[in-house]
């Protein structure tokens, strides 16, 4: 066997020198990577300062295809997928490696905004309010059917404020006189721009009524289902790419096009996502401190942008007119969002069924 060699400044093709053998599977070499197992010929029996100026190359070179992948998938609809498609990949981040990196850095952001919650609510605001509704159903249909946010947060105050007064619980006639109370404070009317509030059904139970007896017992808050809701967020977006790109398959089924390539398209497509949600973010907060109107003309702005973005994205894939990418993007967007919402269904249902469980 013939010694190993991987000092960095013998060349591979230097005829003067002992060939170069992979440290792996001892084939010879003809690059820095192994033609017979694909081990990246590093030798790491070097000094610290060769280990550090290889990994600020290394470094270095993933940044360069970041920045270009980047660039590419925000200012040219498509052109990532369609160079991939095409077999010009080696400019780019592959795109499993670069949706798993932005999506990292995406939900870390939102953790840091929220407190550490893919939703803005705080833990004290919601759980006593929830105990209360728990324990008493006719109050709970009561905020189902109306209570906009804030009046939803003033209720919380005040539901607060009578428990630390009377040092126990609240029965049912004093939770209406409360709704009452802040339904007086805060009407509808004045309200305008609340939206309604999300309905949150927790008396409904799979497991036969566990669930409400943990909720009633303060055993489970409302606070520590949603946090086992957001821990499951990123599993769904990421099981939603394959779905999504099932979906393009089946609308695009004459274009003669394999799985994958409507894989990649997904995948890119997803990142996408990401990366325009944490840019947007980031001008709507700098547009907070100017007047509203310009914060509702950005958001207007936005949204004519990504729906320009997306039926451009369709027509460079798949080479379809403006009217067909805009009907098979209508199509595949509503077949979307029926199959997210069955798999947030079942995920509600699942987290419920674990804190049954547990």
């Amino acid at each position: 066997m013939q010694p190993l060699s991987s000092s960095p400044d013998i060349g591979y093709d230097d005829p003067a020198s002992p060939p170069r053998l992979c440290q792996n599977c001892h084939a010879p070499l003809r690059g820095p990577y192994c033609a017979r197992c694909g081990q990246h010929d590093v030798d790491y029996h070097r000094s610290f300062h060769h280990l550090i100026h290889d990994l600020l190359e290394n470094l270095l070179h993933f940044e360069g295809k970041l920045f270009a992948s980047v660039a590419w998938l925000l200012a040219s609809p498509g052109r990532l997928t369609q160079e991939f498609n095409a077999g010009r990949r080696a400019s780019q981040l592959n795109p499993v490696r670069f949706y798993l990196f932005v999506s990292v850095l995406f939900f870390l952001g939102v953790h840091w905004l929220n407190h550490g919650h893919l939703l803005p609510y705080e833990a004290v605001t919601i759980d006593p309010i929830g105990a209360e509704l728990a324990r008493n159903p006719a109050a709970l249909q009561q905020i189902r059917d109306g209570l906009a946010p804030k009046q939803l947060e003033r209720l919380a105050e005040l539901v607060r404020e009578e428990s630390e007064r009377s040092g126990g619980g609240l029965d049912e006639r004093a939770v209406r006189e409360l709704i009452a109370r802040v339904r007086a404070e805060l009407p509808l009317s004045a309200l305008s721009d609340a939206p309604p509030p999300n309905r949150m059904q927790i008396s409904v139970d799979p497991a036969g009524g566990g669930i409400d007896r943990k909720f009633q017992s303060g055993e489970v808050t409302i606070s520590e289902f949603l946090g086992e809701l957001e821990s499951r967020v990123p599993t769904l977006l990421f099981l939603g790419m394959p779905v999504f790109a099932l979906l393009l398959k089946v609308v695009f089924r004459r274009s003669g096009r394999f799985y994958i390539e409507h894989l990649i398209f997904s995948v890119h497509l997803h990142t996408w996502v990401f990366l325009v949600f944490m840019v947007s973010t980031g001008y709507l907060n700098l547009l907070g401190f100017g007047p509203g109107w310009l914060v509702a003309a950005f958001k207007w702005a936005l949204a004519g942008w990504m729906g320009w973005y997306l039926l451009s994205a369709f027509r460079v894939v798949y080479g379809q007119t403006w009217p067909k990418a805009a009907l098979k993007l209508g199509l595949t967007g509503a077949g979307y969002s029926a199959a997210l919402l069955l798999m947030t269904g079942a995920t509600v249902f699942w987290t419920l069924m674990k804190l049954t469980s547990e």
